[in-house]
């Protein structure tokens, strides 16, 4: 009996990602900025860490995403959104507020902890 000589790689596949996945840890602080975001004007701003445009997520796929937010803005509610993932499984953690999460409250911390089961290049936004 002949077997293709990829019948048992291809077996391995599934177990060589779980082995190679890893856990991203970010720490967001969200509070407000002074920024120019579009270049029309100086305005208010929603930033991460300080920083706009927000600073970028980067996990493959298999990786167990962490991300602990805390909600510095005084004044305002916020969440988080993660464009285009599915979230499967998860989607009580991918905002936008009062759609499928509670907001985090001025103040408050929230921890976002799913895996990325999809390949591609996707946005988060506040």
């Amino acid at each position: 009996m002949m077997m293709c000589g990829r019948g048992p790689l291809v077996a391995l596949l599934p177990l060589l990602r779980a082995a190679q996945a890893a856990t991203v840890t970010y720490d967001f602080n969200i509070t407000w900025l002074t920024t120019n975001p579009d270049g029309a004007f100086v305005r208010p701003t929603i930033g991460v860490n300080g920083e706009w445009p927000i600073p970028p997520i980067v996990a493959d796929v298999g990786d167990r995403v962490v991300v602990h937010v805390q909600n510095l803005l005084g004044n305002e509610s916020t969440s988080l959104h993660f464009h285009g993932l599915f979230m499967n499984g998860s989607n009580y953690m991918d905002g936008p507020a009062t759609v499928t999460q509670c907001a985090i409250p001025p103040g408050a911390r929230m921890t976002y902890n799913f895996t990325i089961d999809q390949p591609g290049a996707f946005s988060s936004s506040r």
